[in-house]
This record gives structure tokens, sequence and C-alpha cells, in this order.
């Protein structure tokens, strides 16, 4: 996972702070996205868990609003105490029951025992920190992840990590289908959701299958 000080990636939100921001934009498209993952989802409980979630301006905002959001257990893996104790502070104040924040290292398979199989997997921001090996590999454990018919919400963005052709061509060849994907190139992200067609394998234990570029 990241080498960079605690600091930088509690800071690194501020700019979902501003109204106006190539960040503030493409989160709007990430909520947007996970609203009609919920609506479309089937009646019932549901399972979601958030890799990276830092502060969770994605999923934790939806799950507040959405009238499913009270189905949804959900789990949230981070892995900087800031943004960890900034989550719970979050959840401290919503009526959210079943949803925890796990302090660890989502790169790793240890974290997800017991969360998964899921209905909805976010990756929001994990591809654009990652090697397209390590992306691949992810794509690889994703199906360990996801329930039959689970939607994958993933982003990328920026030059760093695995640009977007290379998101879509390795989630392909690991089983899951386009639900939907927006661009912006004047911006530079993609916003994608991807639904798993396949059977749910088993867990690796302690198995670690991405790590952020320092």
């Amino acid at each position: 996972m990241p080498t960079l000080p605690e600091q930088s990636w509690y800071s690194w939100h501020a700019p979902y702070d501003a109204l106006d921001s190539v960040e503030t934009d493409r989160l709007e498209m990430v909520q947007d996205v996970l609203y009609e993952a919920l609506d479309a989802a089937p009646a019932g409980p549901l399972r979601a868990v958030s890799a990276c979630s830092g502060q969770a301006r994605d999923l934790l905002p939806v799950l507040i609003h959405h009238p499913r959001g009270g189905d949804v257990t959900a789990r949230m893996i981070e892995i900087d105490p800031l943004n960890v104790s900034f989550l719970e502070g979050a959840l401290g104040s919503t009526r959210l029951a079943d949803v925890e924040v796990i302090h660890g290292d989502a790169g790793t398979t240890a974290v997800y025992a017991g969360a998964v199989p899921a209905d909805l997997v976010v990756l929001c921001g994990v591809f654009a920190n990652i090697s397209p090996q390590d992306a691949a590999r992810t794509a690889e454990t994703l199906p360990s992840l996801c329930a039959p018919g689970g939607l994958v919400v993933w982003s990328t963005y920026g030059t760093r990590g695995t640009d977007a052709a290379q998101v879509l061509a390795v989630l392909a060849e690991a089983g899951f289908e386009t639900v939907t994907v927006h661009e912006s190139a004047e911006q530079g992200w993609t916003v994608g959701a991807h639904r798993y067609r396949g059977e749910t394998r088993h867990l690796p234990e302690n198995t670690r299958f991405f790590r952020f570029l320092a």
C-alpha cells in the first residue's frame, strides 16, 4: 500500500470540498453509478465492500440517502488511520447500523474474510494507483469477492496507474460484462460498472493482489 506520509492521504481529499473541481465532477459520477446500482439491486439484504475507502465520500452518502441504504451491510477498508477516524466519526452521525470500518490493507485478501461474496464491490481510485500487472491480479481476485451477479464499480484517472483500456481488458478476461462506462477525456477520468457473470470462487488466504505505487 502507499508509502506516502499519512497526512498526505488525509489531505488528498481536500479538492472534494471544492464546489467545482475535477475531483468533485468524478465523485458525482461515481455516486450516480452507485445510486443506479442500488436502484437496480434485487429486493432483500445486500452486501458491499469498499477497497481503499479513504473518507468514503462515494459510497457513504449514497447509503445515507438511498431508500435501499438500510438494506446494505457494508465493510469499508482503509489503511490510513486519519481517514479511518474520519470515517468512524462520519458513521457515528448516521443511522447506518450495518456499516463497519476496517483499518487494514485492502490489497490483501485477509481483510475481506467474512464480508464476501458481496453484491457490490467498490474499487474507486484503486486502478489509478496500481500497476497494470497488479490490475490484472486484482481482476483475477474479484471473482472471489463477488457474489454471482455482483457489481464492481471502479474509477481510474491520470497517468500514474492503469488506464481505462487496460482495466476494461482485464475485467472482460475475468468474466465481467460492462454495465456502464463514463469517460471525461477533458478531465482524464473514467468511471465504470461491471457485472460478474460467473460463480463465486474460494477466497485465497493472506494473499496480496495489489500494492499502491510508491
